[in-house]
């Protein structure tokens, strides 16, 4: 039987894998990369729109892999700084038509439970099990959904400025380094709270330059100054 070849857009992913495991600057803990399943099918998006109101935009139709699981665990070596990161992805077309994560009402308001009805999760780290998570929300006539971040730490949802396609781009850049997210978000970052992921959001931007030479990071450079105003 002949293999299923990947697309382009898959093989942009097979190269984060390769980076990380090829890097000398890096150890990969953990790797998963499934088999591509083949019963994953854009048909799926029709089914959503049929069945849930929710047409997806064209775009986020063609953004997404086929394995049924992608993802790495790692973290940097001597001489650089301590730098981790994780994540875990699986097909869209799956995912949307997922239950989703259960908030305990004893942590989370009505409010916050009721945005999270629809969340979809996209991103994980189930390897170091910190519980955060990334999701699509999926909302009746909403083609281009919002991207939540889920963090465990201070039980709290965090709308980001990304869409989903924006949101796997900037995934790639930053390999899943912990709580990137916050880079997008509105949490107050120059406040004593958030001290620590300021530290490590400055340290992500000192040292992935270092090891990834080969990616431009100017962006996220500028949108960590922005943020730290």
């Amino acid at each position: 039987m002949e293999l299923e070849e990947p697309t382009s857009y898959e093989e942009g992913w097979l190269t984060v894998l390769d980076e990380l495991r090829d890097g000398p600057a890096v150890e990969v803990l953990n790797e998963v990369q499934d088999d591509i399943d083949l019963m994953v099918e854009d048909s799926a998006f029709d089914d959503l729109a049929d069945w849930e109101g929710v047409e997806l935009d064209e775009s986020i139709r063609h953004a997404y892999v086929r394995f049924s699981q992608l993802g790495s665990q790692w973290r940097t070596v001597d001489p650089h700084r301590d730098l981790a990161g994780e994540f875990r992805i699986s097909p869209l077309p799956l995912a949307v038509h997922e239950d989703p994560p259960e908030f305990p009402s004893s942590l989370y308001s009505d409010e916050q439970r009721e945005i999270a009805s629809g969340f979809r999760v996209i991103d994980s780290s189930p390897f170091t099990g910190t519980g955060s998570f990334v999701a699509m929300r999926l909302q009746a006539g909403v083609a281009n959904p919002e991207i939540w971040f889920s963090d465990h730490r201070t039980n709290s949802l965090w709308k980001l400025d990304l869409d989903y396609v924006e949101y796997m781009e900037s995934l790639r850049l930053t390999k899943g380094v912990f709580d990137w997210q916050h880079l997008f978000t509105e949490a107050p970052l120059h406040e004593e709270e958030f001290e620590g992921t300021a530290r490590e959001l400055q340290a992500m931007l000192e040292i992935l330059p270092r090891v990834f030479p080969e990616h431009d990071y100017a962006s996220l450079h500028a949108r960590l100054a922005e943020r730290l105003r």
